[in-house]
């Protein structure tokens, strides 16, 4: 029978009617509160039902194979029907009634797994039996489904009747059969209409939009990985860090990469450590490829240190990010790079990825692609491998730009766009541009609000997100985890600020009227290009410059406009880092000068040179430029370094005036500070350690020199430690990287106490230091050059600033030029210059100066925060960051709630409760029946939708601000545990004990046609896309709308 749903209850229902006192035997898959409503009003006339529910299979969650067999009492008590139904609101009456009918009026057994009943069957006294396919479920009216059945009635047919009803008691009263299985389907009625409290209502809900994105978690990850879980690494971990760990292994077993971008001070380097450890284990071969500053850094867990708190040995290779641009020449790690095999490696594990943002393609004269680093890691590292897992570390993976996400995706799918293809997201680089555009258009906008941007983004991007990345902020891991068992953050104190004249008798070396006599000078020593004889120029350029069609290297004049303003931004930051820098800097420059003129006028051959003495390590192969001295305009070239090397001369003799005459005001202002500190300790009791960061080595040599002359009869130790080595004025502390920091920070190194004597009180260091290192003893930062970024700033102050700190307070010190800081980066501009958009690097290496060196109005705004407070690396980015991006907060506390209250996956959908608000009205959330009737990517919550109306039928807030809406809903829920019987009384008496929904009914009907209209507006924008004119939901009803929860706020 076609739809045969409604007769076979009407059927029944005519035979109920005639009887009293009837006993009912049922053998079905289904007992839907659909059709004991149906049913109701002539089930007066049973004395009894027996109901077996056969075996209803399903699939699993979490391919949980154990649960493979089992019965989903929501499965038995809903269909679709059922589902649409509930938009009424009714079924909370509907299954209270059911309930109570069931507990004084039926026995319940289910098949056992593994067991087989085929068939249904209705038996009613001994004289009406059904017996074929239907189930006790209503149909869809739309819905095409056929049956069929046989009636059995009447006296003659008693004896078949009462044949089928001693099998039915065969199966009944067999244990090895069926089992009891009545208070597990009252339970479930219970959760429809239970009155459950605002924080369950909020998870259940939570549950439903994000419980898939749970990971399994550690416990049976540990179960998995005896031997891994056995390691020092593993064990000295916090939870957070163990969470952080399984996921990135997970991430890379599953999609070959994974980027830990969790925020300064949480430990990303211990983290990587675990993951490196648990491949170690498995004999992959691991690769770290570290800026060279960190090195040293990554060096101690290689070496078998006994002094390390690690009693473990790990066995990876170290190469610099550089290393990848070179060809010849030795390793820093001793491997020679004509003969090393990048292709061998099955993890490759970048510290401080963001050095891959930028992909800038070059190419030769043969239109052959220039190798720099990039694509040298991509060609040589990632395709040429053997299936090669890449994990990204870096605490700012995006600046302000997607672009950065997408090339450091593509190091890890080996530049595949597809390569998610099977995730549902077909290609990466359109992805990213669409998402890309949707901030474009909120930026243009000009809204402050990101909730509005981050709803607006694609629901795949928030995917590829989970995909390949962890970013937790400090926030999130106190909020989340507690401090209980990790211990707190240190209260930050306000920054010190200290703006000393360069001249303590404040004559001599003025900070902007030098800049200002610098930006006079020529720098030619640099660039002897400029001074080729025009009719000798085209043999060099036909010599030297590369023509292929798509580019080649750029001509000398742009070239030689790149050296100079390199050089001069030298001289600017050298300036503002101390008095003994900058005349160092000069020294070398009027050598360099003065050997050019030896050269030139002894008729010598003259190299284009390229002298910047940076200790950050960027490291370029260029091509030199070897010119003939009688292809010059000699005469034009002397004059100009005669004249450059008189301003240089002039200033030079002042900066030894200042050297010799001890008038270096800010070294003074230095001993001032760390006399206060080592003698009063101010910030926590008998704490004197100082850790003073500088950009240069030869500053950090400077300063340790005199403050070891200052302090040496007060037993202070000092050590220095600088990319180009170490030292240290405590006999007792070898001289090497790894002692020094452990001297310096024993308890955060070492996990151990050790005598005074043995510890270093104060480090001078370059910011080779600056990351990845854990130095929480010391509560005090002192920064002696700024260097125009805050994030380094915040970079280095990340030292101390740690998760778990013993101490109470910490304090960061700067040390700012004597200049109005509008004027300071206006001067910084100038000599910056046009840097911004030359490529100096012949060889297509990315730009020399970071990129967020390019934003002066954005470190402008940061540098006066700093003056202020400090501020957490995410703070820094005005746009978005990448916990911005992910749904992490809402995970951690639902992955926790979950593993408290595991009854949460058996609660059927549609539940409700009530709180208490400012705003009256009620927060729905639906799911969209048609799940593929429209793109995935429109919106970030689709399937889902949440929707606050008010009481007078209002949108407070709609779908496009579904994160307000979640932030709003966890306001009023969060911590309330309890039902609010105060305002739950009320909502009954409104209600009649929540039989007369009507009113609420009519809300969810204001909310779903909200949706439609939203989803309308956007189908309009696409008459301006290719795709036409598209809206999918024009014909869909309150019907297609499934109601998972709502919130009464009353």
């Amino acid at each position: 029978m076609e739809n045969s749903a409604k007769k076979f209850i009407e059927k029944i229902n005519e035979v109920l009617a005639e009887k009293e006192n009837a006993v009912v035997n049922i053998i079905n898959d289904k007992l839907t509160i659909s059709v004991f409503t149906a049913l109701e009003k002539n089930l007066k006339n049973v004395k009894e039902i027996n109901f077996i529910i056969r075996d209803t299979k399903f699939i699993p969650k979490n391919d949980e194979i154990s649960r493979e067999f089992e019965i989903t009492p929501n499965d038995i008590l809903y269909n679709s029907y059922d589902i649409k139904e509930k938009n009424k609101l009714k079924h909370f009456a509907e299954a209270k009634a059911m309930y109570d009918f069931i507990k004084n009026n039926v026995n319940v057994r289910k098949v056992k797994p593994y067991q087989k009943v085929n068939g249904n069957i209705l038996i009613i006294d001994d004289d009406f039996m059904i017996q074929g396919t239907s189930s006790l479920e209503i149909y869809e009216k739309r819905a095409n489904r056929y049956d069929f059945d046989t009636t059995i009635k009447g006296e003659a047919e008693k004896s078949q009747i009462l044949g089928m009803s001693r099998i039915y008691d065969e199966i009944w009263n067999n244990n090895d059969v069926t089992q009891d299985y009545k208070q597990e389907l009252l339970e479930s009625l219970e959760f429809v209409y239970k009155n459950y409290n605002p924080e369950f209502l909020y998870y259940f809900t939570l549950n439903e939009l994000f419980g898939d994105k749970l990971d399994s978690g550690v416990e049976r990850f540990e179960n998995d990985s005896d031997k891994f879980k056995k390691t020092e690494i593993w064990n000295s971990l916090f939870d957070f860090q163990k969470d952080c760990v399984v996921s990135a292994i997970q991430k890379l077993q599953k999609y070959g990469g994974c980027i830990i971008a969790d925020s300064v001070g949480l430990g990303k380097t211990f983290e990587a450590l675990a993951v490196i450890k648990y491949f170690e284990i498995r004999n992959d071969n691991v690769l770290v490829l570290t800026p060279a500053k960190l090195y040293d850094n990554w060096r101690s867990f290689t070496g078998n240190y006994k002094d390390s708190f690690l009693n473990e040995m790990f066995n990876y290779k170290i190469m610099f990010h550089t290393d990848l641009s070179r060809t010849k020449g030795e390793s820093k790690s001793g491997y020679e790079l004509s003969r090393f095999d990048w292709s061998k490696f099955d993890l490759v594990v970048i510290d401080e990825s963001h050095n891959f943002r930028n992909r800038i393609a070059k190419y030769d004269e043969n239109d052959e692609l220039i190798m720099n680093r990039y694509f040298k890691l991509l060609h040589d590292v990632i395709k040429s491998g053997k299936n090669t897992k890449v994990l990204l570390l870096s605490a700012t993976p995006v600046n302000n730009s997607l672009v950065d996400l997408k090339n450091q995706i593509s190091i890890i799918t080996s530049d595949h766009d597809d390569a998610f293809s099977e995730q549902g997201i077909s290609s990466v680089g359109y992805l990213l541009k669409k998402a890309t555009q949707v901030i474009n258009d909120w930026e243009k906008e000009g809204s402050q609000k990101k909730d509005e941007l981050l709803d607006n983004l694609p629901s795949d991007f928030y995917k590829l997100l989970e995909m390949m990345t962890i970013s937790r902020s400090r926030k999130h891991i106190t909020n989340y985890y507690g401090t209980k068992n990790i211990g707190k953050f240190p209260q930050k104190n306000k920054p010190i600020t200290y703006y000393p004249e360069i001249d303590s008798q404040n004559q001599l070396l003025n900070f902007k009227n030098t800049n200002s006599i610098l930006e006079e000078l020529n720098l030619s020593v640099y660039t002897p290009t400029k001074f080729i004889k025009s009719e000798k120029l085209n043999y060099y350029i036909n010599k030297y410059k590369l023509s292929g069609n798509r580019g080649g290297k750029m001509d000398f004049d742009t070239q030689s406009k790149g050296l100079v303003y390199l050089h001069r931004t030298n001289l600017f930051k050298r300036l503002e880092s101390s008095v003994f820098s900058f005349s160092e800097t000069l020294k070398r420059l009027i050598e360099n000068i003065d050997q050019t003129i030896e050269n030139l006028n002894k008729g010598q051959q003259i190299e284009e040179n390229l002298d910047v003495e940076n200790e950050d390590e960027i490291y370029i192969e260029r091509s030199k430029y070897e010119i003939k001295v009688e292809d010059l305009r000699i005469n034009a070239y002397l004059e100009e370094l005669y004249n450059d090397r008189d301003i240089v001369k002039r200033i030079y003799d002042e900066t030894l005036i200042l050297l010799k005459e001890d008038r270096d005001n800010k070294i003074h202002e230095l001993e001032k500070i760390v006399g206060n500190k080592v003698d009063n300790t101010p910030y926590n009791p008998g704490n004197r350690k100082i850790l003073i960061f500088t950009a240069f080595a030869d500053t950090a040599n400077y300063i340790y020199s005199k403050l070891l002359k200052k302090f040496e009869r007060k037993n202070i130790s000092i050590a220095s430690v600088t990319g180009k080595g170490v030292k240290t004025s405590n006999k007792k502390v070898k001289e090497d990287f790894h002692s020094i920091l452990s001297a310096f920070s024993p308890k955060s190194k070492l996990k151990i106490e050790i005598p005074q004597d043995e510890q270093i009180d104060i480090i001078v260091a370059t910011d080779c230091i600056s990351e990845g290192q854990n130095l929480q003893d010391c509560d005090t930062v002192i920064n002696f050059d700024i260097q125009w970024n805050p994030v380094s700033l915040i970079q280095r102050f990340g030292r101390i600033d740690r998760i778990g700190s013993k101490n109470d307070n910490i304090q960061m010190i700067n040390f700012f030029p004597n200049a109005d800081l509008n004027e300071y980066l206006d001067l910084e501009r100038r000599v910056k210059g046009k840097m911004t958009t030359l490529n100096i690097a012949s060889t297509g290496d990315e730009d020399m100066l970071n990129p967020e060196m390019n934003d002066f109005n954005f470190r402008k705004r940061q540098l006066k925060k700093l003056k202020e407070e400090v501020i957490d690396i995410e703070d820094t980015n005005e746009n978005i960051s990448l916990t911005d991006l992910n749904m992490n907060e809402y995970l951690y506390e639902l992955s926790n709630y979950v593993n408290n209250h595991k009854e949460i996956n058996k609660i059927p959908k549609g539940i409700y409760s009530v709180t208490e608000g400012e705003q009256k009205g009620v927060l729905f959330c639906f799911k969209h029946s048609k799940n593929d009737a429209k793109p995935k990517n429109d919106s970030s919550l689709y399937p889902y939708y949440l929707i606050f109306v008010d009481n007078n039928k209002e949108i407070l807030f709609k779908n496009s601000q579904a994160r307000e809406v979640i932030k709003l809903f966890r306001q009023l829920c969060y911590e309330k545990n309890e039902v609010q019987e105060k305002i739950l009384k009320e909502f009954f008496k409104d209600t009649k004990n929540a039989t007369e929904m009507g009113f609420y009914s009519e809300l969810l009907n204001t909310a779903v046609n909200s949706i439609k209209g939203e989803e309308e507006e956007k189908a309009v924008q696409t008459v301006f896309d290719f795709s036409g004119f598209n809206n999918n939901f024009k014909d869909d009803t309150t019907d297609d709308f499934e109601l998972i929860s709502f919130l009464v706020v009353g």
